[in-house]
């Protein structure tokens, strides 16, 4: 405690009393990552240290918007979307029961910061797991949800 003052800490903001400069308070914004952002570091291979992690401007990729599990009966449509953020722009990989998403039948977007994939009619085959792995030369996030079947009770 300095001058009666106790530090705190909120979610973006540190209040510092016990400054060494001399000055009362310090206030120093602390970095915050989007809460539907997950971090993914157990790959198999790590990223290079280059020109773009030492880059200000640079940043990972971070997920602004997720997707949810989807219920969809057999022969109706289902999307996926989330909205990304990273610089330079995330590469994205969509991947389905962790295999690369090979099925001719569904529809990918990737513009800007939105990535979606539409599913116009949906099949058997369809119903599992759909992640995107997003990543450039600073970070990588992902994020999964699943296609579960519906089936009405008439």
């Amino acid at each position: 405690m300095n001058g009666g003052y106790p530090s705190r800490s909120y979610d973006s903001l540190h209040l510092d009393t016990r400054n060494q400069l001399g000055s009362d308070v310090l206030y120093a914004p602390q970095p915050q990552r989007s809460p539907l952002t997950k971090q993914v570091n157990q790959l198999a291979y790590e990223i290079p240290q280059n020109k773009y992690s030492k880059n200000p401007w640079n940043y990972a990729p971070e997920f602004l918007k997720v997707f949810s599990d989807v219920r969809a009966p057999e022969g109706a449509r289902a999307v996926f979307d989330c909205v990304l953020l990273g610089s330079p722009r995330p590469k994205v990989c969509w991947l389905f029961n962790e295999e690369k998403l090979t099925f001719p039948d569904v529809i990918i977007e990737d513009t800007a910061d939105l990535c979606r994939i539409t599913i116009p009619n949906v099949k058997p085959h369809h119903y599992g797991i759909y992640t995107v792995l997003c990543e450039n030369e600073v970070g990588r996030a992902v994020t999964s949800a699943e296609l579960i079947p519906f089936y009405s009770d008439f």
